[in-house]
C-alpha cells in the first residue's frame, strides 16, 4: 500500500473543508497526500499536544475517551466526516485496528487558508449557516446537526398528543364546549390545569370556577388550544444524560419566565390575547430541543459543555423554524421561533408576538448572572414598538418589580 492523493469526492464530504471555495479546495488538493497507518499504530495519545487536524478516509480506527468510553469509527461513516478528537491536548487514544488511511494537516493551515481572500467566485454549496469564526469551525455537534438538517434527517419531536387532538378539534367550526370538555377529562391533569389557569390573574372573574365546562365557557374555545399546548409542552423537554438533562431543564425554567413574562405583559397592550401570548413564550427556543436530542446521544458531544452551547446559540433560529413548520403553526409563531435572538430587529409593522417575546426574554435575564451577556430590554427597537402598543399611554411595559405575586403565580401553573 502506497501513499496517494486526495480526491475531490473525498474533500467535499471533510468539515469543515467542504465549505471553502473550489480554489481553495483545489490547492488542498494539489498541496496534501494522504499516509497509510499500519494496523495497531497509535495515531495520537490522550494529553498529546499537537496541531494536527486529521481525518480518517479508509481503514478503521479505535477512539478510546475513558475507562468505559469507546467508540470504533470507520472512513466513510458519518464521524469520519470529522477532524479526529480535534482538542489540544487530545482527550482520547486513537489505535489504528486496521491498516487505514489518514489525512492530517496543522490547524493553522486551514485557518489561514479560510482567511485568504479567493481570486474566484466562492461555491455556493455552504452548510445550514456560513460561519468561519474560530469558535464554532471545529465544533463538532453544531456540523453533525446542520448535515442531518440538509439531509432532511434531523429527529423534530412531534406535537403532545393531547394538544395535537384539541387543536384538531378546535377546528371545527361546530365544535361545543362540551365536546372539548369530554376530550380534555382524558387528560386529568391537563383538566386540573385549566381551571387553575380560569382562576389565575389571567383570566379571573368575579366567581371561583370548580369545573371543566365552567372553565372551558370563561377561557373561550380559541385559548383552549392555545393553553392546553402550552400545558403539554413540558413533555418535550426532556433528556437522558446528565449533563443534557440539566440544560433541559434550564431551557424549560427560562422559557417559563419568559411565558409568564408575555402573558402578564400582553394584558397591557392592544391587539394581543393572553393565551397566545403564554403559547410563544414558551416555544420561543425550542428549536434547541433537536440540537440537545442529538447531542444527548452522544454522551462525547454532550459532555462538550462550550460546544454545545455554540452549538445551540447558532441553531436554533433554524431548527426552531422547522419545528413550527412540522407542527404547522401559523406564521406569527413560525416568526417567533426564527426571529426571537434578533435583538435589533426591525420592522415598519406595529408590534408583534415576536416583538413581544424578544422584550420579555431581555427582562427575563434581568435578575440572573447572564444579565450582562444581553442588551438592556429598553434599548431594542421592539420595546418602542411595545411602548406605542400600551392601552393606556401613560402605563409602563416595566413589569418585572409590580407583577413579581402576579408572575410567580404563573409560573406555578406549569409545576
Amino acid at each position: 500500500m502506497t501513499n496517494r492523493p486526495i480526491t475531490t469526492k473525498e474533500l467535499n464530504i471533510l468539515f469543515p473543508i467542504r465549505n471553502l471555495t473550489d480554489e481553495h479546495k483545489e490547492y488542498l488538493q494539489k498541496s496534501l497526500s494522504t499516509e497509510i497507518v499500519p494496523k495497531n499504530t497509535t495515531i495520537f495519545s490522550l494529553g498529546a499536544d499537537d496541531d494536527k487536524q486529521l481525518y480518517l478516509l479508509e481503514g478503521k480506527i479505535k477512539l478510546t475517551l475513558g475507562s468505559n468510553d469507546e467508540r470504533i469509527i470507520e472512513g466513510g461513516g458519518m464521524e469520519a466526516r470529522f477532524p479526529l478528537d480535534n482538542n489540544s491536548p487530545h482527550k482520547a487514544t486513537a489505535v489504528a485496528l486496521t491498516n487505514s488511511t489518514v489525512l492530517y494537516f496543522k490547524k493553522t493551515f486551514l485557518t489561514k487558508l479560510s482567511d485568504t481572500e479567493p481570486t474566484s467566485n466562492p461555491v455556493s454549496s455552504v452548510d445550514v449557516l456560513e460561519d468561519n469564526s474560530e469558535s464554532i469551525l471545529y465544533n463538532q455537534l453544531y456540523f453533525e446537526v446542520s448535515q442531518e438538517i440538509q439531509a432532511d434527517r434531523l429527529e423534530i419531536p412531534s406535537i403532545p398528543e393531547t394538544a395535537n387532538k384539541v387543536r384538531s378539534v378546535i377546528s371545527n367550526e361546530n365544535i361545543t364546549s362540551d365536546q372539548i370538555a369530554k376530550l380534555a377529562q382524558t387528560d386529568p391533569a391537563i383538566s386540573t390545569q385549566l381551571i387553575k389557569v380560569a382562576n389565575s390573574p389571567l383570566f379571573r372573574g368575579r366567581e371561583k370556577i370548580e369545573s371543566l365546562p365552567n372553565a372551558i365557557t370563561r377561557l373561550g374555545l380559541k385559548a383552549i388550544g392555545n393553553l392546553i399546548t402550552s400545558f403539554t409542552l413540558r413533555m418535550v423537554f426532556k433528556a437522558k444524560t446528565k449533563d443534557i438533562k440539566q440544560q433541559i431543564s434550564n431551557l424549560w425554567l427560562h422559557s417559563r419566565s419568559v411565558a409568564s413574562l408575555c402573558a402578564v405583559m400582553s394584558k397591557k397592550l392592544k391587539g394581543f390575547n393572553t393565551d397566545k401570548a403564554m403559547l410563544v413564550g414558551l416555544i420561543h427556543d425550542i428549536g434547541a430541543i433537536p440540537v440537545l436530542t442529538h447531542a444527548d446521544k452522544h454522551p462525547h458531544l454532550a459532555s462538550e459543555h462550550t460546544e454545545v452551547k455554540q452549538a445551540v446559540s447558532r441553531l436554533t433560529p433554524i431548527v426552531g423554524k422547522m419545528v413550527m413548520e412540522k407542527w404547522n403553526f401559523t406564521d406569527d409563531f413560525i416568526s417567533v421561533a426564527a426571529e426571537a435572538k434578533n435583538w435589533q430587529r426591525e420592522t415598519q409593522l406595529p408590534a408583534d408576538f415576536t416583538d413581544l417575546v424578544i422584550v420579555c426574554q431581555l427582562m427575563a435575564f434581568q435578575n440572573t448572572p447572564y444579565k450582562g451577556e444581553y442588551p438592556e430590554p429598553n434599548s431594542v427597537p421592539a420595546y418602542k414598538r411595545l411602548v406605542e402598543a400600551l392601552r393606556d399611554p401613560s402605563d409602563s411595559i416595566d413589569i418585572l418589580e409590580n407583577a413579581k405575586e402576579e408572575l410567580t403565580e404563573i409560573q406555578q401553573l406549569f409545576n
